[in-house]
């Protein structure tokens, strides 16, 4: 019988850091920050923490809307639902109130996609000549 139980306590140990190690060490360091910001946007506030209500949700992104890209705004949210899946909640990131404010927050700021302009052909074959040459010279 002990054999189970010390069979099954290694088993917990090693389900809990193969769940440790499905997230690189700076995922989860940015999701601890950015659920700790959260917690402390609804303890300043008097807001319940878990599970958190869509309408608070949408309160802290407008809270953080004047001082943070879109992409952050985005990555918090992410942040917040898998703390909540961990933790046994559900907090859909999608429902209208959270997504319609992400959206007009992104409307108000206008969010850019900053694109790089292609090589053009004359250039590269510059670069392959000069690797020839570069090749040539090693020879």
């Amino acid at each position: 019988m002990s054999n189970i139980v010390k069979d099954i306590s290694s088993i917990e140990i090693e389900t809990l850091d193969n769940i440790r190690s499905s997230k690189s060490a700076n995922t989860i360091r940015a999701y601890k920050s950015d659920f700790n910001n959260f917690a402390d946007f609804c303890r300043k506030n008097n807001f319940k923490l878990l599970p958190a209500d869509p309408k608070i949700v949408s309160f802290y992104i407008t809270h953080l809307s004047s001082t943070s890209k879109v992409s952050t705004l985005k990555r918090r949210l992410a942040s917040i639902s898998v703390i909540h899946k961990l933790k046994g909640h559900y907090i859909d990131i999608k429902h209208p109130l959270i997504i319609e404010n992400l959206m007009g927050i992104q409307r108000k700021k206008g969010v850019f996609q900053k694109s790089k302009n292609p090589i053009l052909i004359n250039e590269l074959k510059e670069i392959i000549n000069i690797i020839d040459k570069s090749e040539k010279n090693e020879i």
